[in-house]
């Protein structure tokens, strides 16, 4: 039997997908929640996790496969959460670390490794009624800067 390379490199891309959507790091979670779980009663914070993949960003010129970036405001626990994700995070498939990030902080949601996030906006109320902070999720193509980005912002009860 013949197999193309084209064949090949498909197959091995389908592969590949799935296993990095299964690969939920406990690591991620607790710098997830601990960034969320920081942010104070009537306090903001956010971070924003850009990725562009086949091109860099658009103030950048420099020709890339791929590009990664994060802004965290220089708050410490979003930093954390950035330094995570620029490590391990991956630029191709960048709706794994929204539908990470989902899971985390909402355990009980139960996503098939068939989902696909193109974009989209997802809220979640993390902690108890007491103290914890209403989460929204972002993941959306940026023009301006350019690739996609994904939002989190935590506002603190």
């Amino acid at each position: 039997m013949k197999v193309s390379l084209t064949s090949m490199i498909f197959l091995m891309a389908s592969c590949i997908y799935p296993a990095a959507y299964a690969e939920q790091s406990t690591e991620f979670c607790d710098v997830l929640r601990s960034f969320v779980g920081s942010v104070n009663p009537n306090e903001t914070k956010e971070f924003v996790f850009r990725t562009s993949w086949g091109s860099n960003f658009n103030d950048t010129p420099e020709i890339v496969l791929f590009a990664k970036r994060c802004e965290h405001s220089d708050y410490p626990a979003a930093k954390n959460v950035c330094s995570y994700l620029m490590e391990h995070a991956s630029a191709e498939f960048a709706a794994i670390a929204v539908i990470n990030a989902i899971s985390c902080l909402s355990p009980g949601s139960n996503f098939g490794n068939q989902l696909t996030i193109n974009s989209g906006s997802f809220s979640i109320s993390y902690g108890t009624p007491d103290r914890g902070s209403l989460v929204d999720i972002t993941f959306s193509e940026d023009s301006t800067v350019g690739g996609m980005a994904f939002k989190l912002v935590a506002d603190g009860y």
